[in-house]
């Protein structure tokens, strides 16, 4: 039997990485390949492609519409699941006096108001935004937190947002829904709580 291969969106140490190894392991899945990539919709075409291949994407992503509909004959929705992101703030870079440029992923962008910053820098990934943070190509970035912690002497966090639960979208190529609703039961969700 082959392992079964996951592709989600790279590089390492993204959010998309950490929520589908802890999916795995919640599965019970201890053997698979594991591919990270730089575009998500291309990557679709891996899932249609390949026999045992399947793709995580976060919901939040801004290409999960498109990720969804380009195979909707061929590949499927067939999980969801729960799991935070990363940590993530607003952290700028210390020798910026008066930061004007910001590096972020668009999917992040409702985390902050964009009005006050001159230059916007889209990014593939929060390891990205870290990466060219770090490097000096703009003065700011939302990106993971322990950016600034590992790096105290160049970023300083500025605004934090924490870890943000969120779904995650599993795809493969065997259609799972056979009109009846596919969840977990738990009506508890809807009793009134006072916290």
């Amino acid at each position: 039997m082959t392992r079964p291969t996951f592709i989600t969106l790279g590089p390492s140490g993204t959010c998309h990485e950490n929520a589908l190894r802890h999916y795995l392991d919640f599965q019970g899945v201890t053997e698979f390949d594991l591919e990270l990539v730089d575009d998500l919709l291309d990557a679709i075409g891996g899932v249609r492609d390949r026999t045992n291949t399947f793709l995580v994407q976060c919901s939040a992503h801004v290409q999960v519409h498109l990720v969804t509909e380009r195979y909707h004959k061929d590949v499927f929705v067939i999980d969801t699941f729960i799991y935070p992101t990363k940590e993530l703030g607003l952290i700028v870079r210390r020798d910026a006096e008066r930061p004007t440029s910001l590096g972020i992923v668009s999917a992040t962008r409702g985390y902050l108001d964009l009005s006050p910053w001159e230059q916007i820098i889209d990014q593939p990934s929060k390891p990205v935004v870290a990466v060219n943070l770090l490097a000096g190509r703009f003065d700011a970035g939302l990106t993971h937190v322990h950016h600034a912690v590992e790096h105290p002497e160049i970023l300083k966090l500025v605004e934090y947002y924490g870890a943000v639960d969120t779904t995650w979208v599993v795809y493969g190529r065997q259609k799972r829904f056979r009109g009846s609703v596919i969840g977990q039961r738990a009506p508890w969700l809807f009793e009134a709580s006072d916290g």
